[in-house]
């Protein structure tokens, strides 16, 4: 029961609909959800790598504000006035240190140093009390001492001047003769790094850091933990990193500035994709199931549509193989199923139909040949004609090549413009006169070609192109060699067949007589045989096949022929008044 069941067409439709609706489910939804976290990652990517330039910006911002100050106070006359060493109130100039940081949205320290007495005028008590008689010698100092203009020293959690300094700027104010009488400094702490970065992230709980030249992590937002010398290794970052952003191994955004030479970087939030992607794969798994069970349902009802009409039709031709031939299927429905239903109902009572199209399609064969045979014909004098248009060319003959080709123009475009197998006799005759015409430029005045065919014939219909190969071969054949005057003679008339109701016009009956070298009774017998030998027997054997073809057995060729007295041939053709079933030619 069990094998039974698996080789039945139900099991095999509905396990195929299944597996292929499973697979593609399946399919769909792992490409759907790899594009979705490609797509999002992609974007959370370029979030990050923003988020690090707007950072960076706003670095760059505090300091060249800074920078500014700096020079704006290198020619200020409290602070030459106290660099000069000028009996003076500092207090002035402390209140417009206080003044300018109170000018800031940032807490910073801004510090006046003069070198000829260590003395400092400062916003903050700890620069001075870590003061001493080193500090020259410390790394911002050192570099302002080397620089014209602003110095700038980033450095980590181990400043020397105060812990919370992450930034320090520093410019060194210089006499008439160029020696350093004292610095003035700003000491950017990391409350000020950290409002700068709150105010640029976005949403996401992710972590900023801010890296020196030395790779050395000035900053970092998850706490001071995480700060000091050479940790920037451990996010993917080192000092001979290149480009100005981009992302390291360690999946952070990074963006360079080339003013500060400090690098923003910022992570990628992995945590933010595990909680976007659970949700995403419960509603991944509810969807796999419901369109698991949607497709057991299609399967199921699609499998039914087809195995069910099967095996009603099973049943049905079981009893008309016992010969019951009253039974249908009467299947209401219009797919292919039902199309077979409504065939095997017609096979069942329609035997006389199929008979019927048998005869039709041994008509249609009929009509292939005849055409195919018309076909075969028109080479043959085209090659003949061609051969004459050779010679003339030889002979350099150009008017008898113009008027050669415009007759032979004449019978192509009559042949070729129309696809109907029948045609009229006066179209017929045309297609004669102008081949007779090409071969006169060979015989000139010697060719002569007479017509008696009754004028109430001309409007019969015969196959086409069958009249055409006789007179080419009484031409070709019969006048080979002859020197004295050519002729021949055209006759046609009615044949009535009694009892013949096909068409409804009999026959007609064609004599074309040539006073040629005529042939031998071997020569005749030969050419009685109808074989098709080359292209001088093509022409009757194919005129032979197509009479009878169009006709009966009592049509085609007879062909009497007396040595030095010429050659009689005799055509007996079914006429068509008016073709029904084949295409007539236009007049």
């Amino acid at each position: 029961m069990h094998k039974k069941i698996k080789e039945s067409y139900f099991y095999r439709i509905f396990t195929s609909m299944f597996a292929v609706c499973l697979v593609f489910v399946l399919i769909m939804g792992f490409v759907t959800g790899g594009v979705f976290y490609g797509l999002y990652q992609t974007n959370l990517k370029e979030t990050c790598q923003v988020t690090a330039e707007r950072i960076r910006m706003a670095v760059e911002n505090t300091v060249q504000n800074y920078r500014e100050m700096l020079l704006e106070m290198e020619s200020d006359e409290e602070a030459v006035s106290f660099m000069n060493g000028e009996t003076r109130d500092v207090n002035m100039l402390m209140q417009e240190l206080y003044m300018l940081r109170n000018s800031y949205a940032q807490r910073i320290t801004i510090s006046a140093i003069r070198l000829s007495d260590r003395v400092c005028v400062s916003t903050s008590k700890d620069t001075m009390e870590n003061l001493n008689k080193e500090f020259p010698n410390w790394g911002i100092f050192r570099k302002a001492r080397l620089s014209d203009g602003v110095a700038l020293y980033a450095m980590a959690k181990d400043a020397l001047l105060n812990p919370e300094d992450r930034i320090c700027m520093a410019k060194a104010c210089r006499g008439e003769e160029g020696e350093i009488l004292g610095y003035l400094l700003v000491e950017i702490p990391r409350s000020t790094l950290d409002a700068i970065v709150k105010e640029g992230t976005d949403q996401y709980n992710t972590g900023t850091l801010i890296v020196n030249k030395s790779a050395s992590v000035i900053y970092h937002s998850k706490g001071m933990t995480f700060e000091g010398l050479g940790k920037a290794g451990a996010y993917g970052f080192f000092r001979d990193m290149k480009g100005t952003r981009g992302m390291t191994e360690e999946n952070y955004a990074f963006s360079r500035s080339e003013l500060t030479g400090l690098t923003i970087m910022q992570e990628i939030p992995s945590g933010t994709l595990s909680i976007i992607m659970k949700p995403l794969l419960w509603a991944m798994t509810v969807g796999v199931l419901v369109s698991v069970l949607l497709a057991l349902i299609f399967s199921r009802r699609l499998a039914k549509t087809v195995s069910d009409p099967i095996e009603e039709m099973i049943e049905t031709m079981g009893k008309v193989e016992e010969g019951d031939l009253s039974v249908r299927l009467n299947f209401e429905r219009m797919d292919e199923i039902g199309q077979l239903g409504k065939a095997f109902d017609s096979m069942t009572g329609r035997v006389e139909e199929l008979l019927a199209r048998i005869e039709e399609e041994k008509h249609s064969l009929w009509i292939a040949e005849t055409r195919s045979l018309s076909l075969q014909m028109n080479p043959h004098f085209l090659y003949n004609t061609l051969d004459l248009i050779k010679w003339n060319a030889k002979l350099g003959k150009n008017q008898e090549i113009v008027d050669i080709t415009v007759h032979l123009g004449r019978v192509l475009r009559r042949v070729m413009n129309t696809k109907s197998d029948l045609v009229e006799i006066s179209y017929e005759m045309e297609i004669i006169r102008s081949f007779v015409e090409i071969q006169k430029k060979h015989y000139g005045d010697r060719l002569s070609l007479k017509v008696e065919i009754e004028e109430e014939l001309m409007g019969l219909y015969i196959p086409k192109l069958v009249l055409q190969p006789i007179v080419e071969n009484a031409i070709v054949h019969g006048f080979a060699g002859a020197t004295e005057v050519c002729q021949i003679w055209i006759e046609g008339r009615r044949r009535q067949k009694r009892g013949d109701t096909t068409f409804g016009s009999g026959f007609v009956v064609f004599r074309i007589e040539d006073d040629g070298i005529g042939m031998s009774k071997q020569e005749l017998e030969h050419v009685l045989e109808f074989k098709q030998e080359g292209m001088h027997h093509i022409g009757l054997n194919n005129v032979q096949r197509r009479a009878r073809l169009f006709g009966d057995e009592s049509c085609g060729l007879r062909v009497e022929s007396c040595p030095g007295k010429g050659t009689v041939v005799t055509l007996v053709l079914r006429a068509v008044e008016k073709p029904s079933n084949i295409t007539c030619v236009p007049k």
